[in-house]
């Protein structure tokens, strides 16, 4: 199963390059359950930005079969925007990337998401709990949904879910697990 960035997949529902293509059922990481997601995207529910502090940091999901790792980075909050990048890598290689804001919309949060080359697009909050927050998006009859669930202070799940129509959902998880940043930005602590 490749491992790539959770928005990159979404790229999926905005015509994204087919390698990021998962024709399989989904499989939930160990521990993990999943339910039939609705068909269309909820409305809108409360929340901002600030209720999302526990995404800060650096995330790394590595590949069992070693054909991608994914890394994501997300900022602390502030002036009411959380910002995020992605990218899938293996051998050295970048394979996708993303740019990603959540930010604060009235009494709500958005997801605004630039997979790759693609173009951009916006997800509304559908979903807020501790620890837990679900975007979608729906135009005709395809909805889009990625989810984040904190399972510890050093770890996360992501799901992506794809759903056409009747058929069955398509999509895929992650397993997150909280990385130290300084390598990935060249930093050193002093």
């Amino acid at each position: 199963m490749k491992i790539q960035s959770v928005f990159a997949l979404v790229a999926l529902a905005v015509g994204a390059v087919p390698v990021f293509a998962q024709p399989g059922p989904i499989a939930p990481p160990a521990g993990s359950t999943v339910a039939v997601p609705p068909t269309t995207a909820g409305k809108a529910v409360p929340g901002s930005v600030d209720k999302l502090s526990w995404l800060t940091g650096c995330w790394l999901a590595v590949s069992d079969v070693g054909l991608g790792d994914s890394r994501e980075v997300w900022l602390a909050p502030i002036a009411g925007t959380m910002l995020g990048m992605g990218q899938t890598i293996r051998a050295d290689r970048t394979l996708g990337w993303e740019a990603m804001r959540l930010y604060n919309d009235g009494d709500t949060v958005k997801a605004w998401i630039r997979p790759g080359a693609r173009n951009e697009f916006t997800m509304v909050m559908e979903r807020l709990e501790d620890g837990l927050v679900s975007f979608a998006l729906t135009e005709g009859d395809t909805t889009t949904r990625v989810s984040y669930q904190r399972r510890s202070p050093t770890a996360m799940t992501a799901s992506f879910r794809l759903i056409r129509g009747d058929a069955s959902p398509r999509g895929q998880e992650f397993a997150f697990k909280r990385e130290d940043c300084g390598p990935w930005t060249g930093a050193t602590a002093k």
